[in-house]
């Protein structure tokens, strides 16, 4: 049977009671993190970590403040039970969640102003820096595909850059191949998912937390 990664885009705009709510269930450490950053920062910190405990803790059946993280050595967090991924850009973030396969999300917001030629040229091999051209689109689509292997892998993002991504389905790394792919993403953003291993998955979306605010 096919596995299935479940991928759910998550709105940091929430009312305050229900972002209170949210910040309840945060460990200590990602309290004293939020408590470092500005009033918007510190929104969408919370509704994107707090998403990810209400969600995770509804995959493994327990309540959200119970649901244990581990920070793995380059920040991936990881739990016992499932395999999941978190990201934030600009106000959205999205967290994925599987069964057994290593998997990585990553959500991008483009950068319309970027001069997207000369940083390709930079980082990316040749042949996608050609393909990018001054796209900022066409960059950022392929810097979401990198970044969601190297989080699969839970790898540094500065190497994997050079990872060619373009029109490929399985992309190689140190450790193994990942199969990666697109994600629906709202306008002026771009998002991939990735997991461990050649074989197909089916991709599930979600909006969270959809209709009205209820965890």
């Amino acid at each position: 049977m096919m596995d299935t990664v479940s991928v759910w885009l998550v709105d940091s705009v929430l009312p305050q009671g229900f972002l209170d709510e949210l910040h309840g269930y945060l460990d200590a450490r990602e309290r004293e993190r939020a408590g470092e950053l500005d009033p918007p920062r510190r929104r969408e910190y919370v509704a994107a970590h707090g998403a990810a405990r209400v969600l995770t803790g509804r995959a493994l059946g327990i309540s959200p403040d119970r649901v244990r993280f581990t920070i793995g050595r380059h920040g991936k967090p990881e739990v016992d039970g499932l395999r999941m991924s978190l990201s934030k850009s600009e106000g959205l973030a999205m967290v994925a969640c599987t069964a057994e396969r290593a998997v990585g999300v990553d959500l991008q917001r483009v950068d319309a102003g970027m001069d997207a030629a000369r940083t390709a040229r930079r980082f990316y091999p040749g042949e996608e820096a050609e393909h990018v051209a001054d796209c900022p689109v066409r960059f950022t689509d392929l810097l979401a595909r990198k970044e969601a292997c190297v989080k699969a892998a839970g790898g540094r993002l500065f190497p994997g850059l050079r990872l060619p991504v373009h029109g490929r389905r399985v992309v190689r790394q140190a450790d193994g191949p990942y199969r990666v792919r697109d994600l629906p993403a709202p306008s002026g953003y771009a998002a991939a998912v990735a997991l461990a291993g050649e074989d197909d998955y089916q991709v599930r979306e979600h909006l969270w937390p959809g209709q009205g605010v209820a965890p």
